[in-house]
């Protein structure tokens, strides 16, 4: 798909709970066809912006929603947990190829994974003397804790699962999974 900012459209797999990658909508890093219990529900390339974030939640939902029945609370986390994700990329990290991040959903084993590949951890720009300056985009220790640094506590109390993962081309992937049951309420 092409990189975009606003999204208006709605999702190309909705065949089932497992269906398979197309080539349209490519596949995510890593998935393995008969080796996991996983199963593509939609893959988007995003702008790697603020702005997509909204794009990054609505997708989820939809796909989430449609595809995977989800009920209404569970798609209020996944969207929450997308956002707080996909704004952690954007302002932490490289974009991949094209000034994208790639926005993936799973039905993974009793829930929906969400993954967001990114183009690695961001250099910290160095100063004269060798020593790291302050991340310019501010975090949790640079900003305002009453605004900054709060993305990663979500995920950790309202996801089921979550972790990282630092792939070989350089990449990074950051995921969290969302637990439903197989009639799409919270268990």
């Amino acid at each position: 798909m092409d990189t975009l900012d606003a999204w208006s459209g709605s999702p190309t797999l909705c065949s089932g709970p497992f269906a398979e990658p197309s080539l349209e909508v490519g596949t995510p890093y890593g998935w393995n066809p008969g080796l996991t219990s996983e199963g593509l529900l939609g893959e988007i390339d995003i702008a790697a912006t603020p702005a997509a974030v909204r794009l990054a939640r609505s997708y989820v939902r939809a796909v989430a929603g449609e595809c995977f029945g989800a009920a209404a609370p569970v798609l209020d986390d996944l969207e929450l947990l997308t956002s707080e994700a996909v704004t952690n990329s954007v302002v932490h990290a490289r974009p991949r190829r094209h000034g994208t991040v790639t926005l993936s959903a799973l039905h993974a084993d009793g829930g929906v994974r969400v993954e967001v590949i990114d183009g690695g951890p961001r250099p910290k720009p160095l100063a004269a003397h060798g020593a790291a300056l302050p991340d310019p985009a501010g975090g949790a220790e640079d900003g305002d804790p009453a605004v900054n640094g709060r993305g990663l506590l979500l995920i950790h109390t309202l996801a089921a699962d979550h972790g990282r993962h630092h792939n070989i081309d350089g990449s990074t992937t950051f995921w969290f999974k969302v637990a439903v049951d197989e009639v799409g309420e919270t268990p």
